[in-house]
């Protein structure tokens, strides 16, 4: 495996060999409550709260779960997830892992689903992570949340909804007044992508950190078809993936880490070890300390 590691040095440089809070598993107990944050017609929408056991600091960084599954399944709680969130929170964050609106059973997010459904369920999904948002921020005493230290995970359609929340707000919600003061400092996702990324700007780019495979077909890594739908489907969508994200967050001086993987797809969710672990030096230096970084990985 050929990898750029110069970047692994500089974060390393800065780093003491002992446990560190926000990159270690500091804490060895977790604690975890289910909540209703949303009713939307017949859903109730729930999410998860996890926190660290006997953590004495009074504000801490909120990290957020979105998960994937093509917009017509997938939930918050699944053995991975669950996983994922008691690992994360173990290093000092106070973690949640949302449910949100998907495509009925009989659905899925394909070539044959008419544009404008597909669109509708982008836009629910971004309603329902800002909702989820906006609740957590309204308790933010209760669960002892820094609001301006709020990152956001998101694997595939969780990763774009995510992306789109960030980047293309305006684009796909109506009611952009209610969910102002919801403003995520931090990005990370898993084979994500926007509609437009030529709406990232100096307003709107916060740190990211982007993995993604070079010849994903469902979610592209440059800029085409949503599963690489013909022209003429009906479900043809034109998105832009974590190469141009990249691209321009390169060209509004914001901080950002590119994993690109060559001769892998879309399924590339079991990240190495080593590489998801630097998004949390990424987090630490970047987002706490407010440093500047930038770097492309290439893997193969």
């Amino acid at each position: 495996m050929n990898k750029i590691k110069t970047f692994i040095l500089i974060f390393y440089s800065g780093i003491i060999i002992s446990q560190n809070r926000y990159i270690d598993n500091v804490f060895e107990k977790t604690s975890v409550k289910t909540l209703n944050y949303s009713v939307r017609d017949k859903d109730t929408l729930k999410l998860d709260v996890y926190e660290p056991v006997n953590d004495t600091l009074k504000r801490r960084p909120l990290f957020v779960i979105v998960h994937g599954g093509g917009f017509n399944s997938g939930k918050r709680n699944t053995k991975s997830l669950i996983n994922l969130a008691e690992n994360v929170t173990k290093k000092g964050y106070v973690v949640t892992s949302i449910d949100y609106r998907l495509l009925n059973k009989s659905e899925s997010f394909s070539c044959d689903l008419p544009i404008n459904e597909a669109l509708k369920i982008y836009q629910n999904a971004s309603e329902d992570l800002l909702d989820a948002l906006l609740y957590l921020v309204t308790y933010k005493n209760d669960f002892r949340i820094d609001d301006s230290k709020i990152i956001l995970f998101g694997l595939s359609a969780g990763a774009e909804t995510a992306l789109n929340v960030v980047y293309n707000r305006d684009l796909i919600i109506k009611n952009i007044k209610k969910f102002k003061a919801i403003q995520p400092s931090g990005v990370i996702t898993i084979s994500g992508a926007v509609f437009n990324a030529d709406l990232i700007n100096n307003e709107n780019a916060i740190p990211s950190v982007l993995y993604h495979g070079v010849d994903d077909k469902i979610v592209p890594y440059g800029k085409g078809a949503h599963h690489s739908c013909n022209s003429k489907s009906k479900g043809y969508i034109q998105i832009e993936g974590s190469k141009n994200i990249a691209k321009k967050l390169e060209a509004n001086n914001s901080s950002f880490m590119l994993y690109s993987y060559l001769n892998k797809g879309h399924d590339i969710f079991n990240l190495p070890n080593e590489d998801f672990y630097q998004a949390f030096l990424f987090i630490k230096k970047v987002i706490i300390e407010n440093k500047f970084f930038q770097a492309k990985i290439t893997e193969n």
